[in-house]
């Protein structure tokens, strides 16, 4: 991240936005509220701002609104407006990152310039020095003081074909929010080329041509190819139960596979026009995802979710996939072969970036809580979502309490860690996930798969967000599962679902946004509500529960 004043101009609704304005800047999307100065009654200029703050965490900013990303950017511009010179500029910075990235999913700017800004390592320092600045002046400090502007670690994969590498221990920071319970993920881009020079980093396919992936089909709960075309949007993915496999070979996503023989499948990218009746495992990446644009270059990336091997760097225990690319005549123009991602026992890059525990609240952890079904931010763009997940968001805050408590009852999936085939028959859900995140930090904070949630003797799952000082100590006698909030004021949880067309999935988003549900599927849908540790360590889930006005009797 450069400082204030260098960052490039972001447009905004007509309205253009600046760096280094301060005071004076007045973003287009305010239009919808007025921007509120604090009335301090202070003569400092540092008490102004500390008042403002409390303010903002107290939650007196009204973003109702507002998008999420807006919302947050309302929140800096409500902290600009009261803050000194010594801050303004690092704040500032903060504000137009948001201000950045909410016009890059709405789609206003390139998403690819943004991710640059996201990723950039300075980010960490900016929020350490508002961090300090926070303490300095208003005596408020959470967490472990320390931050790291670092390095961000190498992305660069050992394998030809697949240039990118992304892991936990690689992607867990800005712009990513990723799911770091086993998920691994492997990109490579394709230029559909002109007259002009292939763009570094990408492969030469012409209009018209075609790639050949031939892959093992990997120990993980869930894989899966996702083209994206050049405004980062998703096209059809190429999935795991999707693919036939090979003659001779099993798909173990259909049914259970016998021996350990390798089994494998071969899948196609056309960079063409869709055909109206294509052959199986070929799939048409030509154009945009509105069909009608042609896409200039493609991004393909290899998600791979619960990988048998383990949550750290790993492909799932097979070889990454061949790659041949073909021109449109039927001619190879380059071969890749398969290829192992890691060498056993190697030492991981990591990045060393360590941002700081910013202490401003988000304002989407509202009471009663609200879920977001929303892939990215509520926004019309994809920007590399997975378009195969379901996604549930929702937010909490000390400010209604220290613990927070999530309730439902636990749908049956298989748990191929320890042995059990992803093809079991009688599952109701083939995946899902748990991670906390802190907007500001840009990281997971805490991830689980769905196997690690405990289940009670009626079926039904318990989960407490808590840090650990405020950890239950009777959690594996009501047979609740912890996950660690972290040092924040807030948070968010998200749920990731796998498939999103699964009945289950579908059903749960749907009477999250209020919708009918079955009485049959009533109980899957996860409830919540804030608590304390003295409350739940004295009644357990029901009292937490009694206490934000449920009607307990009416609740399994």
């Amino acid at each position: 991240m450069k400082k204030q004043g260098s960052i490039h101009s972001q447009v905004q609704s007509g309205v253009r936005i600046r760096a280094g304005l301060g005071r004076t800047v007045l973003f287009a999307l305010l239009a919808l509220g007025s921007l509120a100065l604090p009335n301090t009654g202070f003569a400092g200029e540092a008490e102004a701002f500390c008042e403002a703050l409390a303010g903002v965490n107290r939650g007196e900013v009204d973003t109702r609104e507002f998008p999420e990303l807006a919302g947050h950017v309302r929140v800096l511009e409500t902290l600009i407006a009261a803050s000194p010179d010594e801050i303004q500029p690092d704040l500032g910075t903060l504000r137009d990152t948001f201000a950045a990235w909410l016009n890059a999913v709405d789609g206003k700017t390139s998403m690819m310039q943004t991710f640059a800004i996201l990723r950039d390592p300075e980010l960490a320092g900016v929020q350490g020095r508002i961090a300090d600045y926070i303490a300095a002046e208003c005596g408020i400090r959470l967490g472990d003081p320390a931050y790291k502007v670092g390095t961000a670690a190498s992305r660069a994969g050992r394998c030809p074909a697949w240039p990118s590498v992304g892991n936990p221990l690689t992607f867990n920071h800005f712009p990513n929010l990723p799911d770091i319970s086993g998920g691994n993920y492997f990109a490579q881009r394709f230029w559909i080329s002109s007259d002009g020079p292939t763009p570094p980093g990408m492969f030469a396919v012409e209009e018209g041509g075609r790639v050949k992936l031939r892959g093992q089909y990997p120990r993980a709960r869930y894989f899966a190819f996702h083209p994206n075309d050049e405004d980062l949007n998703n096209l059809r993915t190429l999935r795991d139960w999707d693919l036939d496999p090979d003659e001779g070979s099993v798909n173990p996503f259909r049914q259970i596979p016998e021996g350990d023989d390798p089994n494998y499948y071969t899948a196609w990218l056309v960079f063409d026009q869709p055909a109206n009746d294509p052959p199986p495992n070929t799939y048409y990446v030509g154009a945009r995802k509105n069909g009608i644009r042609p896409t200039r270059w493609l991004w393909n990336m290899l998600r791979l979710y619960a990988s048998d091997i383990g949550d750290g760097p790993n492909s799932g225990g097979v070889p990454l996939p061949a790659v041949t690319i073909y021109d449109r005549k039927g001619e190879i123009v380059r071969h890749f072969d398969e290829c192992e991602p890691f060498e056993p026992g190697e030492k991981h890059a990591e990045t060393n970036i360590l941002f700081p525990v910013l202490p401003i609240a988000d304002h989407r952890a509202v009471y009663p809580a609200a879920w977001s079904t929303s892939s990215n931010f509520e926004s019309p763009s994809d920007t590399l979502a997975n378009a195969d997940v379901q996604y549930l968001a929702t937010f909490f805050s000390r400010r209604h309490g220290d613990l927070f408590v999530v309730r439902a009852r636990k749908l049956k999936t298989a748990n191929s860690r320890e042995g059990e085939a992803v093809s079991s028959p009688g599952m109701d859900i083939r995946l899902y996930t748990l991670c906390t995140y802190n907007i500001w930090s840009g990281s997971a904070q805490d991830c689980m798969l769905d196997q690690e949630l405990r289940e009670d003797a009626d079926g039904f799952y318990t989960l407490v967000v808590s840090d650990e000082a405020h950890r239950p100590g009777n959690i594996q006698d009501v047979d609740a599962t912890w996950i660690d909030w972290g040092p924040y004021l807030d948070g968010q949880l998200t749920y990731r679902m796998v498939y999103r067309e699964n009945e289950f999935a579908r059903r749960i988003a749907f009477a999250l946004n209020g919708g009918y549900v079955p009485d049959a599927m009533k109980e899957y849908v996860p409830r919540s509500a804030p608590c304390s540790r003295e409350r739940f360590e004295e009644s357990g889930w029901k009292g937490c529960f009694a206490d934000a006005g449920f009607e307990v009797g009416d609740l399994p």
